[in-house]
């Protein structure tokens, strides 16, 4: 069975180094370092994180440093500018990831913002590909939910 996640990115981002380096290695936030904590125990799993700087992205991708989106992450509000910029290439990049892997199944934790740029793409799934949202009212239900869904998935369980 090959899985998938997608994550949102964090307003936390390591600034140094400056250069490239892989995207969940970028990102500090907590959803991120729950799977960054698990990351290389993954089974049949990919990461994608969302982000509003450089839209869909593998984990591995590497990116460069750019300023943190300023304000609370929890109430991002894309400009219909942003929105445009980044849901045409997001869609795509996940059309690929989705068709090259064939997805039994993908998990999405992402906030009511960023969750905009990618509606609708579980319209275009094949029926046998279950699809699961990020479950409870703020992060830490959120958090273990997400642990719940990963845990299966980790090479000896």
């Amino acid at each position: 069975m090959t899985k998938l996640i997608i994550v949102s990115a964090s307003r936390k981002i390591k600034a140094q180094p400056a250069g490239p380096i892989p995207a969940l290695q970028r990102f500090e936030g907590a959803f991120i370092e729950q799977i960054r904590k698990y990351y290389q125990s993954l089974r049949d799993v990919d990461v994608l994180i969302l982000s509003p700087a450089y839209g869909l992205i593998a984990a591995d991708d590497e990116i460069p440093y750019k300023e943190p989106l300023i304000g609370p992450w929890n109430r991002l509000v894309l400009s219909e500018g942003d929105f445009v910029r980044l849901r045409e290439p997001s869609l795509r990049t996940l059309r690929s990831w989705i068709d090259e892997k064939a997805y039994d199944e993908i998990y999405v934790n992402l906030g009511r913002e960023l969750q905009r740029i990618i509606q609708g793409f579980e319209l275009t799934l094949p029926k046998k590909t279950k699809v699961t949202y990020a479950q409870g009212s703020g992060m830490g239900p959120k958090m273990a939910h997400m642990r719940d869904w990963i845990k299966p998935n980790l090479t000896g369980d």
